[in-house]
């Protein structure tokens, strides 16, 4: 998969929320959308 560009559509995804409830950028599809990665605590990363 090539990098998407500045203001590209990104691709639909879900995830799990760590709430244990799930994700899905398709609900956001249409509005502008921050989405951001964080390491887990303690994980070193």
């Amino acid at each position: 998969m090539a990098a998407l560009q500045p203001g590209a559509a990104a691709p639909d995804f879900t995830l799990a929320a760590h709430s244990g409830s799930s994700f899905s950028l398709a609900t956001y599809r249409g509005r502008r959308t921050l989405v951001t990665f964080l390491p887990f605590a303690f994980t070193g990363g």
